[in-house]
């Protein structure tokens, strides 16, 4: 289900509703001086549409003679009877206007969706395939991969395949800042990262109810706020283990917010613990991120060897091939391409299975 904003400081209304600027209905229309009782007006045109904001006509003089008729204005007010006269019956009015289906809401301010707002981000699907290797728990890198060193030392960006999009300019007001509900869903491998807060908290085990490592009853929700990626400086302490982050630029150009999609606590490091190594996770989350209208959102995937966790579910040990997660994101809007087959696959028969990541924005607002 998705929510709108409004992107103006004028009258609001949501894009749900029909908006009308109608005016208020014309004045009444005053008899004149005393005489004999006045004939009953005629009956006013009926069914036409409504002038909007139009004066009413205003009774002539009423001495004996004829009344005058009330006029077509739908929706005015009948004219009032001369003195001593019995009031005039009101022509049949015409229906009110009606706001036009998908006009500008009053006061013009502009509805905007969580896809227009997203600008490509909402129902974005990252995909990294295997490039080649046997289907035990790892595989090659497709993309080109030169590994890191004391001079090289981040780990080179690995990009999603068939060309996909991994960086957004959001659209929004500038000047404003939103609040944006994201969901956030995948398998991936897990990485730790040097501060930040993480959303299941920063003393919090992956492992909540399982002892089988990667099980579905381990954490899903891996997100995390701030914090720096590892280095080479971090060598054998998890910097082999892809790293996933998510940046917020200010238009224009800044300091960017980081956030990361796959957090663990740093004694669970892939690279030395049991219940992360050699294994990739589903992650479910469901974050609200601060994203200044106008800013640009890029997912930043890091390998330093080169070599990535296959979809393996719960199995950390030989081949996995058959044990990958299938993940559908049934209920998002809008929907994977149908080409999407629930998981990212590539090798003879399939049997090497990649990571990937979905983005479905659920709301935008105006932060207070």
């Amino acid at each position: 289900m998705k929510s709108l904003s409004l992107l103006s400081t004028g009258s609001v209304c949501f894009a749900l509703l029909a908006c009308s600027t109608a005016a208020d209905p014309p004045p009444s229309m005053t008899g004149g001086g005393g005489g004999g009782a006045g004939p009953t007006a005629g009956a006013g045109p009926t069914g036409g549409a409504a002038p909007q904001g139009g004066a009413g006509p205003t009774a002539g003089a009423n001495t004996g003679g004829t009344a005058p008729t009330a006029g077509g204005d739908s929706g005015g007010a009948p004219p009032v009877a001369g003195a001593g006269g019995a009031p005039p019956v009101a022509g049949a009015g015409g229906a009110p206007p009606v706001a036009g289906a998908g006009g500008a809401p009053a006061g013009g301010s502009t509805a905007i969706t969580p896809t227009d707002f997203g600008n490509g981000l909402d129902g974005a699907l990252l995909q990294f395939p295997c490039g080649s290797g046997n289907p035990n728990y790892d595989c090659a890198q497709t993309t080109p991969c030169n590994g890191v060193s004391a001079t090289q030392k981040n780990a080179p960006v690995i990009k999603p395949s068939m060309g996909a999009a991994s960086s957004w300019t959001v659209k929004g007001t500038p000047g404003t800042t939103y609040d944006v509900k994201v969901h956030i869903q995948g398998v991936v491998e897990v990485s730790w990262y040097h501060g930040g807060t993480r959303a299941a908290g920063n003393t919090t085990s992956i492992d909540v109810a399982s002892t089988v490592p990667g099980a579905a009853s381990f954490a899903k929700d891996l997100f995390q706020t701030g914090g720096t990626p590892l280095t080479y400086d971090d060598q054998g302490n998890g910097f082999d283990y892809n790293q996933y982050e998510l940046d917020v630029t200010p238009p224009g150009g800044g300091t960017p917010v980081a956030y990361f999609l796959n957090s663990v606590i740093p004694n669970e490091n892939p690279h030395t613990s049991g219940k992360t190594q050699h294994l990739s996770f589903q992650i479910d989350e469901l974050p609200t991120i601060k994203v200044p209208g106008g800013a640009t959102i890029s997912l930043t995937v890091r390998d330093s060897n080169c070599v990535q966790i296959q979809n393996c579910g719960t199995s950390n040990n030989g081949m996995c091939g058959q044990g990958a997660r299938s993940m559908t994101f049934a209920d998002s809007d809008p929907k994977p391409p149908a080409s999407w087959t629930g998981k990212v696959t590539s090798g003879t028969g399939g049997n090497l299975n990649g990571q990937f990541v979905h983005f479905d924005i659920i709301s935008v607002t105006a932060a207070q």
